[in-house]
Formats: C-alpha cells, structure tokens, sequence
C-alpha cells in the first residue's frame, strides 16, 4: 500500500518534468513542421497539457504563492500591450506597403485581427475574473465566451481562408476557387 508521500511528488520533480515536457514538445513541432504534419504538434500540445494539469494536483508543496500570481498578472499585461502596439503599428507600415508586394496586406490583416482577438480574449477574461467570480452564472459565461469563441474561429477561417481569392502567377492573375470579385488593377509581379 502507497504511503501518503509516494503519492504526491515535489515541486523540483514537477519542475523537471515540465521542463522535460517542454523539450519533447519542442523536438516534436520542429520534427513536425520539417515533415509539414501539423496534427500531432496538436496532439503532443493537447496531451502535455493534460499530463500537467494531472501532475499539478499531485504536487503537495506551494508552487506559487500570491506575488508570483501578482507579477504574473503585471507581466501578461504588460506583455499583451507591448505586442498590442507592435502589431498596429507594424500592421499600419505593412498595410501602407501593400504596392510594392500584395502580401503585405494579408500579413497585415492577420495582425490586426490577431490583435483584435487578443483584446477580446482578454477583455472577457478580466470580466469574469472581476464581475463574474463571486456569481453563480461564472460556468454560464464560461460556456457563453467558448461558444463565441469557437463561432468566430470557424467564421474566420472560413472568410480569410483564401479559398476563393486571385493568385499571381507568371504576371497573371488566376482565379484560385470562386471570388466573388474582380481581379486586383495592380500589376502581378
């Protein structure tokens, strides 16, 4: 029979295999995108992730404590605003610089979404760790927010995906799908 101590483990020993973790998946995604095999980096991400969460609540000892999730909190922020000006204003020079090569402007549309989406991940986040915390509707929202959230993935993917869009090829524009537009006036390089 397992003693209490067999069956929690460390803070080091977590530590460890966090960091092993993140090594393997590290080998797996380079390995992955060299062969273009996009779906076990996902797997591999997914079940880390699990392991983690499962070996987490194994832990006995304290692996953060109050300042640690204070700094933590300052750093995201200040993360998420620094990436947030980096964005716009590369966004801005890409966009502006769309003449001289058009895919800046996909390049460009893709930060600024991802900006957008970044804003509202984390404007809903902070309302519900401000507003929604002391509530009995918190799982409702929580369901409410994944349900949009995967709404406007699938609606995104499907309008920028570039299925039904013109491709320069050869100094010709060429309908690749359906676009339900005209080919671009500028000239294909």
């Amino acid at each position: 029979m397992l003693t209490k101590s067999n069956k929690n483990m460390t803070t080091k020993t977590y530590q460890r295999i966090k960091l092993f973790l993140t090594m393997l998946i590290s080998i797996v995604v380079s390995t992955s995108i060299i062969h273009q095999n996009f779906f076990i980096p996902a797997i591999t991400l997914v079940a880390s992730f699990l392991v983690l969460l499962f070996l987490r609540k194994k832990v006995e000892q304290v692996i953060s404590d109050e300042r640690d999730i204070l700094n933590g909190g300052k750093s995201a922020l200040m993360a998420i605003q620094i990436y947030s000006w980096i964005a716009v204003i590369s966004m801005l020079l890409l966009y502006s610089l769309q003449g001289y090569n058009p895919n800046y402007e996909a390049v460009a549309l893709t930060l600024a979404f991802s900006t957008c989406i970044l804003m509202l991940v984390y404007s809903a986040i902070f309302y519900y760790y401000n507003k929604m915390q002391l509530t009995n509707s918190r799982s409702l929202y929580l369901i409410g927010v994944i349900i949009i959230f995967l709404f406007l993935s699938i609606f995104m993917l499907r309008v920028f995906s570039g299925e039904d869009s013109w491709m320069c090829e050869n100094g010709k524009w060429i309908e690749h799908g359906h676009p339900s537009y005209p080919a671009p006036n500028k000239e294909c390089k």
